[in-house]
């Protein structure tokens, strides 16, 4: 082999690869993150934690495929209900703008993120911003492996103080598993939003359907996933052994039909919710996405 075609052939395997990454992005994402949680003086009183399941039907919550959450729900007497996130058939059933509205507690008319490629940047206050303006000491964590997620959100997070919070971009959710394992009882955050998107991935490879076996099997993981997430971080105490009063949201930013989302069909735009609190606080009154981040800042007054 001539040294040009050996030049040759590398060349075109290194775009074959870069070619694959941008496909598929398996092995190729990025993991970045910033800023960093540091240990507080003082453990938190309260703590507001939204578990974010991207892609969850409201039709996939059920004994055999969600048995934690499922239980979860009947053990505290409580039952899962649903919410519009298209506000009204009138904000695309897409991961950025609704994810977006719930960390903002505003809709796309006022946050600008229209689909999956607007750029940015976020035009509304996030609910991180809003908590650091009301509690200076306050500290925060944001954990996805979405790379659009994290882009459109840390971009406003650089502004706050990097030692209160963090936002890490991990390479899929055994990862973000692994670093809320890691972190959690050391950063003991005020509010943190947890991004889960396996269940998304297998509906746009087969099919957003409780009954198809791709998606089926992502949803038990993800359940089996935040179990373990329950067990190990949001409900153990701190590393001072004191456990803080906790609001813990489930959601999920859209549904699905087919191997998409986007429009306005049932199946896209209703998704689950289930809102544990503390014993004795007053029922949270969430009828809508954007009332997912102002019903934990209020939590956290």
């Amino acid at each position: 082999m001539t040294s040009n075609t050996r030049h040759f052939t590398l060349g075109s395997a290194l775009k074959l690869l870069m070619a694959a990454c941008a496909i598929t992005l398996i092995g190729c994402q990025r993991s970045d993150e910033t800023g960093q949680c540091n240990a507080a003086a003082q453990v938190p009183a309260r703590q507001a934690i939204i578990i974010g399941i991207d892609g969850l039907r409201a039709d996939a919550v059920s004994p055999t495929l969600t048995p934690f959450l499922y239980q979860l729900a009947e053990s505290k007497g409580l039952a899962w209900g649903k919410i519009d996130v298209s506000n009204g058939r009138t904000q695309q059933t897409l991961s950025a703008p609704g994810w977006t509205s719930v960390l903002t507690s505003s809709w796309v008319s006022a946050h600008g993120i229209v689909d999956n490629n607007s750029a940015g940047p976020v035009k509304s206050p996030t609910v991180f911003e809003r908590l650091q303006a009301r509690k200076a000491d306050s500290r925060s964590l944001l954990i996805t492996s979405w790379a659009t997620l994290y882009d459109l959100i840390e971009g406003r997070l650089r502004t706050l103080p990097p030692i209160h919070h963090a936002a890490y971009l991990r390479k899929d959710d055994a990862a973000v598993e692994q670093e809320v394992l890691t972190t959690w009882r050391t950063c003991q955050p005020d509010l943190a939003f947890i991004h889960l998107d396996a269940v998304d991935e297998a509906g746009h490879k087969s099919a957003f359907d409780p009954s198809d076996p791709g998606y089926a099997a992502a949803v038990r993981a993800t359940d089996a996933r935040i179990s373990r997430l329950w067990e190990k971080a949001f409900t153990s105490p701190s590393a001072s052994g004191a456990t803080p009063e906790r609001l813990v949201i489930f959601t999920s930013d859209h549904g699905g039909v087919g191997n998409k989302h986007g429009g306005y069909s049932e199946v896209e735009r209703w998704t689950p919710l289930l809102v544990i609190s503390p014993p004795g606080y007053p029922a949270v009154n969430i009828s809508k996405s954007v009332d997912i981040g102002q019903a934990s800042l209020d939590f956290l007054q």
